[in-house]
């Protein structure tokens, strides 16, 4: 058995989610995959403010129970903790629902929200409520992570060759798979919001034509990114596909009432008349 289907074995096993998102990051190096040994990494060790973040890890508008001011009855989070963390914060939320007693906490957390404190969960810190956020909301990363790396791995088990030196496979099937799964954009790691991509009036403009086809401006933000990457004709005409393919998909969300076909279609037109095509 080779180490693809290691990875398909563990996914339906009793192995920890970090040890699979390990023998990802093994798997990754083998086919040359720098998206996914990234995204397995960041999995692991949480995701930087600068890096993108995956739709099921947030931003996330989420409503603070008891809140007499309108303007504080919401919070915006992100779930750029190491997965681990998250699985254990789920198991204290429930905890803490199952007590009965976290009026204490719901003070603490809206005390801190007043006082400027950001309220994302990063690293050791957890600054929420059983209200605020729901421990199956913490509990579903862990679930749609081990989904995601199985979806991955039959995808690749369906295209890999394997020879002498190791596991081999094509790098354009490489990306659609990955990209497909996972919902990338080229340059992953590369903060979308400072990329000089994204500085001049047009890219500024396509940036508004994809925020009102996707979910939120991160995910448009993304978007352009692909359509302005410099790339050879052939090469961009299949990064807009893939693009397309995700949001079809349903991996980049589209904007609230419209359907995924018809948001990636709007995608590939905008692209296209940006591009001149």
């Amino acid at each position: 058995m080779n180490l693809l289907d290691d990875v398909v074995t563990s996914t339906s096993s009793s192995m920890s989610t970090p040890d699979l998102l390990r023998l990802v990051q093994t798997l990754a190096q083998h086919i040359g995959s720098h998206e996914l040994r990234f995204w397995a990494r960041a999995e692991l060790t949480g995701y930087l403010p600068a890096h993108w973040l995956p739709a099921y890890r947030g931003p996330f508008l989420l409503p603070v129970d008891g809140e007499e001011d309108a303007a504080r009855a919401t919070v915006t989070v992100e779930m750029r903790g190491p997965l681990a963390e998250l699985s254990r914060t789920a198991e204290l939320v429930r905890d803490r629902a199952a007590d009965g007693n976290d009026a204490a906490e719901a003070d603490r957390f809206r005390a801190r929200v007043a006082a400027g404190i950001d309220p994302r969960i990063a690293l050791m810190r957890l600054c929420a409520e059983s209200t605020v956020v729901p421990a199956p909301l913490l509990g579903s990363i862990d679930e749609t992570v081990r989904n995601r790396v199985l979806e991955i791995a039959l995808d690749l088990r369906a295209v890999v060759q394997e020879t002498a030196a190791g596991l081999a496979v094509s790098a354009a099937s490489l990306a659609f798979i990955v990209d497909g799964a996972l919902g990338l954009a080229p340059g992953l790691g590369t903060p979308a919001m400072t990329s000089p991509l994204l500085q001049d009036a047009a890219a500024i403009e396509l940036v508004g034509l994809m925020s009102a086809v996707l979910a939120d401006v991160h995910r448009a933000q993304d978007a352009a990114r692909v359509v302005l990457e410099d790339e050879p004709g052939a090469v961009k005409r299949n990064s807009v596909q893939r693009l397309a393919n995700a949001v079809r998909s349903g991996r980049i969300p589209a904007a609230p009432g419209i359907h995924p076909d018809d948001a990636a279609d709007l995608v590939v037109d905008i692209a296209a008349g940006h591009l001149g095509w």
